[in-house]
Protein backbone atom coordinates (compact mmCIF):
# COMPACT_ATOMS: atom_id res chain seq x y z
CA UNK A 1 0.00 0.00 0.00
CA UNK A 2 0.99 3.63 -1.05
CA UNK A 3 2.43 5.59 1.99
CA UNK A 4 0.26 8.52 2.54
CA UNK A 5 1.68 11.54 2.28
CA UNK A 6 -1.14 13.79 1.36
CA UNK A 7 -2.26 14.86 4.86
CA UNK A 8 -3.08 18.77 3.63
CA UNK A 9 -5.57 17.51 1.32
CA UNK A 10 -7.38 15.16 3.49
CA UNK A 11 -7.01 13.38 6.50
CA UNK A 12 -7.70 9.79 7.33
CA UNK A 13 -10.81 9.01 9.48
CA UNK A 14 -9.76 8.51 12.85
CA UNK A 15 -11.47 4.97 13.85
CA UNK A 16 -13.00 6.86 16.73
CA UNK A 17 -14.66 9.42 15.05
CA UNK A 18 -16.35 6.51 12.33
CA UNK A 19 -17.43 4.86 15.29
CA UNK A 20 -19.03 7.78 16.59
CA UNK A 21 -20.72 8.32 12.98
CA UNK A 22 -21.95 4.80 12.53
CA UNK A 23 -23.37 5.00 16.08
CA UNK A 24 -25.31 8.27 15.77
CA UNK A 25 -26.66 7.10 12.20
CA UNK A 26 -27.86 3.73 13.26
CA UNK A 27 -29.32 5.54 16.36
CA UNK A 28 -31.00 8.27 15.05
CA UNK A 29 -33.54 7.81 12.68
CA UNK A 30 -35.52 10.97 12.99
CA UNK A 31 -35.19 14.16 10.61
CA UNK A 32 -34.13 16.98 12.69
CA UNK A 33 -36.40 19.85 10.84
CA UNK A 34 -39.63 17.39 11.67
CA UNK A 35 -40.33 18.05 15.47
CA UNK A 36 -43.90 17.11 15.31
CA UNK A 37 -42.94 13.32 16.07
CA UNK A 38 -40.62 12.43 19.02
CA UNK A 39 -38.13 11.20 16.94
CA UNK A 40 -37.45 14.22 14.66
CA UNK A 41 -37.41 16.07 18.13
CA UNK A 42 -34.55 13.68 19.19
CA UNK A 43 -32.59 14.22 16.25
CA UNK A 44 -32.90 18.03 16.39
CA UNK A 45 -32.46 18.52 20.19
CA UNK A 46 -29.09 15.95 19.16
CA UNK A 47 -27.93 18.54 16.28
CA UNK A 48 -28.42 21.57 18.92
CA UNK A 49 -26.39 20.34 21.55
CA UNK A 50 -23.61 19.63 18.77
CA UNK A 51 -23.76 23.01 17.35
CA UNK A 52 -23.31 23.83 21.20
CA UNK A 53 -20.56 21.45 21.19
CA UNK A 54 -18.89 23.05 18.16
CA UNK A 55 -18.68 26.38 19.64
CA UNK A 56 -16.95 25.17 23.20
CA UNK A 57 -14.06 25.12 22.28
CA UNK A 58 -13.62 29.04 21.28
CA UNK A 59 -15.35 30.33 24.74
CA UNK A 60 -18.42 31.92 23.70
CA UNK A 61 -17.17 34.08 21.06
CA UNK A 62 -18.90 32.55 18.23
CA UNK A 63 -22.78 32.70 18.86
CA UNK A 64 -23.87 30.11 16.31
CA UNK A 65 -22.48 27.25 14.27
CA UNK A 66 -24.58 25.97 10.75
CA UNK A 67 -23.20 22.47 9.69
CA UNK A 68 -22.22 21.89 6.23
CA UNK A 69 -21.46 18.99 3.61
CA UNK A 70 -17.77 20.19 3.79
CA UNK A 71 -15.51 23.34 4.10
CA UNK A 72 -16.19 24.91 0.46
CA UNK A 73 -20.08 24.95 1.04
CA UNK A 74 -19.50 27.28 3.88
CA UNK A 75 -16.88 29.58 2.68
CA UNK A 76 -19.82 29.94 -0.09
CA UNK A 77 -22.49 30.11 2.86
CA UNK A 78 -19.96 33.11 4.08
CA UNK A 79 -19.80 35.34 1.41
CA UNK A 80 -23.22 34.93 0.51
CA UNK A 81 -24.85 35.58 4.12
CA UNK A 82 -22.28 39.06 3.86
CA UNK A 83 -23.39 40.05 0.49
CA UNK A 84 -26.91 40.02 2.01
CA UNK A 85 -25.91 42.51 4.50
CA UNK A 86 -25.39 45.53 1.94
CA UNK A 87 -27.60 46.12 -1.14
CA UNK A 88 -27.00 49.26 -1.50
CA UNK A 89 -23.99 48.88 -3.47
CA UNK A 90 -21.41 45.65 -4.76
CA UNK A 91 -20.09 44.59 -1.84
CA UNK A 92 -16.18 45.04 -1.40
CA UNK A 93 -14.06 41.76 -0.45
CA UNK A 94 -10.76 41.65 0.16
CA UNK A 95 -8.94 38.78 0.04
CA UNK A 96 -5.40 37.25 -0.32
CA UNK A 97 -3.71 36.32 -3.67
CA UNK A 98 -2.97 32.79 -2.10
CA UNK A 99 -6.58 32.22 -1.29
CA UNK A 100 -8.10 28.59 -1.23
CA UNK A 101 -9.80 27.48 -4.73
CA UNK A 102 -13.22 27.13 -3.45
CA UNK A 103 -13.61 30.92 -1.61
CA UNK A 104 -11.88 32.55 -5.02
CA UNK A 105 -14.05 30.53 -6.88
CA UNK A 106 -17.40 31.76 -4.90
CA UNK A 107 -16.18 35.30 -5.09
CA UNK A 108 -15.50 35.02 -9.19
CA UNK A 109 -19.13 34.24 -9.26
CA UNK A 110 -20.19 36.60 -7.58
CA UNK A 111 -18.61 39.23 -9.18
CA UNK A 112 -19.69 37.99 -12.45
CA UNK A 113 -23.03 38.18 -11.58
CA UNK A 114 -22.38 42.36 -10.32
CA UNK A 115 -22.89 41.41 -6.74
CA UNK A 116 -19.50 42.32 -5.41
CA UNK A 117 -16.06 43.61 -6.23
CA UNK A 118 -12.44 41.34 -4.80
CA UNK A 119 -9.91 43.42 -3.92
CA UNK A 120 -6.82 41.60 -4.24
CA UNK A 121 -4.58 41.42 -0.88
CA UNK A 122 -0.69 40.57 -1.90
CA UNK A 123 0.98 37.96 0.00
CA UNK A 124 4.68 37.42 1.36
CA UNK A 125 7.73 35.00 0.13
CA UNK A 126 5.86 32.94 2.00
CA UNK A 127 2.54 32.83 1.42
CA UNK A 128 0.80 34.59 4.03
CA UNK A 129 -0.98 37.49 3.80
CA UNK A 130 1.15 41.31 3.03
CA UNK A 131 -0.03 43.47 6.05
CA UNK A 132 0.60 46.69 4.23
CA UNK A 133 -1.30 45.62 0.98
CA UNK A 134 -4.12 44.40 3.43
CA UNK A 135 -3.94 48.06 5.61
CA UNK A 136 -4.03 50.11 1.91
CA UNK A 137 -6.72 48.02 0.93
CA UNK A 138 -9.08 48.85 4.27
CA UNK A 139 -8.34 52.74 3.58
CA UNK A 140 -10.11 52.26 -0.01
CA UNK A 141 -13.31 51.09 1.75
CA UNK A 142 -14.00 47.37 2.51
CA UNK A 143 -17.18 44.95 3.14
CA UNK A 144 -15.69 41.54 4.32
CA UNK A 145 -11.80 40.48 4.71
CA UNK A 146 -11.28 36.73 4.15
CA UNK A 147 -8.34 35.09 4.88
CA UNK A 148 -6.86 31.43 5.58
CA UNK A 149 -5.64 30.86 9.11
CA UNK A 150 -3.01 28.46 7.90
CA UNK A 151 -2.24 28.66 3.91
CA UNK A 152 -3.21 24.77 2.59
CA UNK A 153 -0.19 24.56 0.32
CA UNK A 154 2.59 26.03 1.34
CA UNK A 155 1.33 25.81 5.94
CA UNK A 156 2.65 28.95 6.60
CA UNK A 157 0.32 30.61 9.39
CA UNK A 158 -0.80 33.75 8.77
CA UNK A 159 -0.45 36.47 11.77
CA UNK A 160 -4.01 36.66 12.51
CA UNK A 161 -3.42 39.04 15.74
CA UNK A 162 -2.07 41.46 13.25
CA UNK A 163 -5.07 40.83 10.67
CA UNK A 164 -7.41 41.56 13.41
CA UNK A 165 -6.32 43.96 14.91
CA UNK A 166 -6.24 45.56 11.07
CA UNK A 167 -9.83 44.77 10.42
CA UNK A 168 -11.14 45.09 13.87
CA UNK A 169 -9.59 49.43 13.86
CA UNK A 170 -11.95 49.33 10.14
CA UNK A 171 -14.51 47.76 11.99
CA UNK A 172 -14.18 45.12 8.78
CA UNK A 173 -15.70 41.87 9.84
CA UNK A 174 -13.09 39.51 9.29
CA UNK A 175 -13.75 35.34 7.97
CA UNK A 176 -11.04 33.17 8.23
CA UNK A 177 -10.60 29.57 6.32
CA UNK A 178 -9.40 27.65 9.49
CA UNK A 179 -10.03 24.69 7.78
CA UNK A 180 -5.73 23.76 8.09
CA UNK A 181 -5.39 25.19 11.74
CA UNK A 182 -7.87 23.57 14.18
CA UNK A 183 -5.87 21.34 16.42
CA UNK A 184 -2.67 22.79 14.94
CA UNK A 185 -2.61 26.32 16.21
CA UNK A 186 -4.29 27.38 19.50
CA UNK A 187 -8.05 28.21 19.73
CA UNK A 188 -8.13 31.30 21.14
CA UNK A 189 -6.43 32.32 18.25
CA UNK A 190 -8.82 31.28 15.55
CA UNK A 191 -11.57 32.64 17.81
CA UNK A 192 -10.26 36.08 16.57
CA UNK A 193 -12.40 35.52 13.41
CA UNK A 194 -15.27 37.54 13.18
CA UNK A 195 -16.86 34.17 11.16
CA UNK A 196 -14.35 30.78 11.28
CA UNK A 197 -14.84 27.91 8.71
CA UNK A 198 -13.50 24.29 9.57
CA UNK A 199 -13.40 21.45 7.85
CA UNK A 200 -13.69 17.53 9.11
CA UNK A 201 -11.73 16.40 6.41
CA UNK A 202 -9.04 18.02 7.31
CA UNK A 203 -8.74 16.73 11.38
CA UNK A 204 -9.45 12.77 10.95
CA UNK A 205 -13.15 13.30 10.54
CA UNK A 206 -15.39 12.87 8.01
CA UNK A 207 -14.72 13.61 4.49
CA UNK A 208 -18.07 15.81 3.49
CA UNK A 209 -18.37 18.09 7.01
CA UNK A 210 -17.71 21.46 7.88
CA UNK A 211 -18.71 24.29 9.79
CA UNK A 212 -19.85 27.82 9.85
CA UNK A 213 -18.98 29.72 13.26
CA UNK A 214 -20.09 33.34 13.80
CA UNK A 215 -23.62 35.51 14.33
CA UNK A 216 -24.95 34.43 11.16
CA UNK A 217 -28.21 35.91 11.52
CA UNK A 218 -31.97 34.35 9.98
CA UNK A 219 -30.78 34.80 6.30
CA UNK A 220 -28.29 32.39 6.25
CA UNK A 221 -29.70 29.59 8.13
CA UNK A 222 -32.68 29.71 5.55
CA UNK A 223 -30.03 29.76 2.74
CA UNK A 224 -28.62 26.54 4.19
CA UNK A 225 -31.56 25.04 4.12
CA UNK A 226 -32.64 25.78 0.98
CA UNK A 227 -29.12 24.56 -0.94
CA UNK A 228 -27.80 22.09 1.49
CA UNK A 229 -31.06 20.39 2.72
CA UNK A 230 -31.66 18.37 5.91
CA UNK A 231 -28.68 18.60 8.40
CA UNK A 232 -27.12 15.54 8.54
CA UNK A 233 -26.29 14.57 12.31
CA UNK A 234 -24.10 11.81 12.37
CA UNK A 235 -21.52 13.68 9.97
CA UNK A 236 -21.97 17.00 12.52
CA UNK A 237 -21.51 14.48 15.72
CA UNK A 238 -18.88 13.18 14.24
CA UNK A 239 -16.90 16.62 13.13
CA UNK A 240 -17.43 17.84 16.62
CA UNK A 241 -16.21 14.63 18.06
CA UNK A 242 -12.93 15.03 16.12
CA UNK A 243 -12.78 18.50 16.91
CA UNK A 244 -12.72 17.77 20.94
CA UNK A 245 -9.95 14.77 20.03
CA UNK A 246 -7.64 17.33 18.65
CA UNK A 247 -8.07 19.67 21.35
CA UNK A 248 -7.02 16.90 23.99
CA UNK A 249 -4.27 15.66 21.80
CA UNK A 250 -3.33 17.68 18.98
CA UNK A 251 -0.77 19.39 21.15
CA UNK A 252 1.23 15.91 21.60
CA UNK A 253 0.25 15.10 18.02
CA UNK A 254 1.79 17.93 16.68
CA UNK A 255 5.18 17.68 18.58
CA UNK A 256 5.29 14.21 17.29
CA UNK A 257 4.56 15.34 13.82
CA UNK A 258 7.42 18.23 13.70
CA UNK A 259 9.85 15.66 14.52
CA UNK A 260 9.33 13.61 11.62
CA UNK A 261 8.78 16.44 9.54
CA UNK A 262 12.07 17.76 10.22
CA UNK A 263 13.65 14.48 10.22
CA UNK A 264 12.88 14.30 6.48
CA UNK A 265 13.30 17.82 5.75
CA UNK A 266 16.94 17.71 6.46
CA UNK A 267 17.55 14.54 4.59
CA UNK A 268 15.67 15.81 1.71
CA UNK A 269 17.90 18.99 1.95
CA UNK A 270 21.12 16.78 2.33
CA UNK A 271 20.21 14.80 -0.69
CA UNK A 272 18.73 16.59 -3.43
CA UNK A 273 21.16 19.82 -4.35
CA UNK A 274 19.53 23.04 -4.95
CA UNK A 275 16.84 21.88 -2.77
CA UNK A 276 14.58 24.52 -1.89
CA UNK A 277 11.97 24.63 1.35
CA UNK A 278 9.23 26.84 1.04
CA UNK A 279 7.68 29.04 4.04
CA UNK A 280 9.79 30.02 6.50
CA UNK A 281 9.60 29.13 9.73
CA UNK A 282 6.30 29.68 10.62
CA UNK A 283 4.52 27.15 9.07
CA UNK A 284 2.36 24.32 10.86
CA UNK A 285 4.42 20.78 11.88
CA UNK A 286 2.68 18.44 9.15
CA UNK A 287 3.23 20.49 6.12
CA UNK A 288 6.88 20.36 3.95
CA UNK A 289 6.67 22.52 0.52
CA UNK A 290 10.07 21.85 -1.46
CA UNK A 291 10.93 22.85 -4.62
CA UNK A 292 13.15 21.13 -7.10
CA UNK A 293 15.59 22.36 -9.57
CA UNK A 294 16.46 19.10 -11.50
CA UNK A 295 12.86 18.34 -12.06
CA UNK A 296 8.93 19.13 -12.14
CA UNK A 297 6.69 18.61 -9.63
CA UNK A 298 3.98 16.75 -12.10
CA UNK A 299 7.10 14.27 -12.49
CA UNK A 300 8.20 14.07 -8.87
CA UNK A 301 4.81 12.97 -8.51
CA UNK A 302 4.16 10.65 -11.06
CA UNK A 303 7.92 8.66 -10.29
CA UNK A 304 6.44 7.35 -6.99
CA UNK A 305 2.99 7.43 -8.42
CA UNK A 306 1.80 3.97 -6.28
CA UNK A 307 4.60 4.14 -3.43
CA UNK A 308 3.96 7.53 -2.18
CA UNK A 309 0.66 9.63 -2.22
CA UNK A 310 2.34 13.37 -2.45
CA UNK A 311 0.93 16.28 -4.47
CA UNK A 312 1.80 19.65 -6.38
CA UNK A 313 -0.48 22.05 -4.89
CA UNK A 314 -5.15 21.47 -4.00
CA UNK A 315 -6.56 18.53 -4.61
CA UNK A 316 -9.12 21.20 -6.02
CA UNK A 317 -6.63 22.30 -8.96
CA UNK A 318 -5.88 18.84 -9.88
CA UNK A 319 -5.78 18.90 -13.98
CA UNK A 320 -5.57 22.66 -13.84
CA UNK A 321 -2.29 23.80 -16.00
CA UNK A 322 0.68 25.66 -14.62
CA UNK A 323 1.83 26.15 -11.06
CA UNK A 324 -0.61 26.83 -8.67
CA UNK A 325 -1.79 30.44 -7.87
CA UNK A 326 -0.42 29.83 -4.68
CA UNK A 327 3.67 29.69 -5.57
CA UNK A 328 2.68 32.57 -8.31
CA UNK A 329 1.03 34.80 -5.75
CA UNK A 330 4.75 34.48 -3.68
CA UNK A 331 6.43 35.36 -6.71
CA UNK A 332 8.82 32.24 -6.79
CA UNK A 333 11.59 31.83 -9.81
CA UNK A 334 10.24 29.96 -12.35
CA UNK A 335 12.18 26.70 -11.34
CA UNK A 336 10.48 26.64 -7.94
CA UNK A 337 7.13 27.18 -9.26
CA UNK A 338 7.38 23.90 -11.86
CA UNK A 339 9.59 22.17 -9.49
CA UNK A 340 6.97 22.24 -6.38
CA UNK A 341 6.01 19.31 -4.31
CA UNK A 342 3.55 19.36 -1.24
CA UNK A 343 4.39 17.01 1.58
CA UNK A 344 1.63 16.44 4.09
CA UNK A 345 2.67 14.16 7.39
CA UNK A 346 -0.18 13.17 9.64
CA UNK A 347 -0.76 11.38 13.17
CA UNK A 348 -1.21 8.14 11.85
CA UNK A 349 2.54 8.27 9.83
CA UNK A 350 5.40 6.55 11.62
CA UNK A 351 8.82 6.82 11.39
CA UNK A 352 8.89 3.41 9.32
CA UNK A 353 7.23 5.28 6.51
CA UNK A 354 9.57 8.24 7.20
CA UNK A 355 12.38 6.07 6.92
CA UNK A 356 11.15 4.74 3.46
CA UNK A 357 10.37 8.19 2.44
CA UNK A 358 13.98 10.00 2.37
CA UNK A 359 14.87 7.08 0.06
CA UNK A 360 11.96 7.37 -2.62
CA UNK A 361 11.72 10.85 -2.77
CA UNK A 362 14.71 11.29 -2.42
CA UNK A 363 15.76 9.85 -5.54
CA UNK A 364 12.48 11.42 -7.13
CA UNK A 365 13.77 15.07 -6.84
CA UNK A 366 16.35 14.23 -7.87
CA UNK A 367 16.05 13.76 -11.26
CA UNK A 368 17.38 14.88 -14.46
CA UNK A 369 16.86 18.90 -14.99
CA UNK A 370 15.53 17.97 -18.33
CA UNK A 371 12.70 15.96 -17.07
CA UNK A 372 9.38 17.42 -17.54
CA UNK A 373 6.99 14.46 -17.75
CA UNK A 374 5.71 12.03 -15.43
CA UNK A 375 8.58 9.53 -15.58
Amino acid sequence: MSIYLDNMAGTPIDPRVAKVHLSVSLQTMGNPQSRENANGEEAGRHLEATARNARKPFDGRFKEAIFTPGAAPALWLAVEAAIDTQRSRPFRVAVSRAEHPALISALVRAREAGRLDIVDIDVDEHGAPDLVSLERALEGGIDLVCTMAVNNEIGTISDLASIADLTSRSGVPLLVDGSQAFGRIPHHTLALADVLVLSGAKMYGPRRSGVLLGSLGPGAHSLAHDVFGTPDVASAASLVHAMRLRTEEGAADEARIACMRDRLQDALVARVSGLRVNGGEHRIAGCLHVSTPHVSGEAVVGRVWGRISVSTGAACQYGVPGPSHVVSAMRLDEWARDGAVRIGIGRFNTDQEIDAAIDILGEALSGSINTRKRA
